[in-house]
């Protein structure tokens, strides 16, 4: 190999350092006001709701709570859902009694959020010819809408759902969260 193609390639190398070296430098990261979250903070989230299962659909009011102490990650925790309307199915008639739910982790990303290990159990009222659903969802994408300052969250996931202890099936939810009024705009990523 001669001189000239040595420097060539070893330029070129450089280059692409140099190029990619901003990108990996700088992680997207929790902001409060534009500056680094460093910080404990929760942070109040209402919104809807609606799954499908393979017994049926409904919609659901949703409230959560997202904690995080800054850097690159948050979680889940206290969620919850009320008022739920059966769509279709076996579900068109019936009323979740009880929701039970394991903290789910938050990922933060340059322009959206990744949720992951979401896991919840609804319990359905007596008359319901479903008793339980314990769905889970592996990761989903949580859409920000000015992800600079954040007041409505949107996602969608699929996974999978166990209706009575059954096998598997199949899972999809989706819906949309606003930011508490105290904390609207103010918390953003970046």
């Amino acid at each position: 190999m001669s001189l000239k193609r040595i420097l060539t390639l070893g330029a070129a190398a450089l280059v692409a350092l140099a190029l990619a070296a901003p990108a990996s430098a700088v992680a997207a990261e929790w902001k409060h006001e534009g500056a680094p979250l460093a910080e404990h903070v929760e942070i109040g989230l209402t919104g809807g709701e609606v799954f499908v299962t393979e017994a049926g659909g409904m919609i659901c009011n949703a409230a959560a709570t997202l904690t995080t102490e800054g850097g690159s990650s948050g979680e889940i925790i206290n969620y919850e859902t009320t008022k739920c309307m059966g769509l279709f199915g076996e579900l068109s008639a019936c009323e979740v009694v009880a929701t039970e739910e394991v903290p789910w982790g938050v990922d933060v990303n340059a322009t959206d959020l990744t949720i992951t290990g979401s896991t919840l159990v609804r319990v359905f009222d007596p008359e319901c010819p479903v008793g339980e659903i314990e769905s889970t969802i592996p990761a989903m994408t949580a859409f920000l809408v000015e992800p600079e300052a954040i007041t409505e969250i949107e996602y969608f996931g699929g996974g999978s759902a166990s209706i009575d202890g059954g096998s598997p099936g199949e899972y999809e939810a989706f819906g949309s969260w606003s930011v508490a009024p105290e904390a609207s705009g103010t918390y953003g990523i970046g």
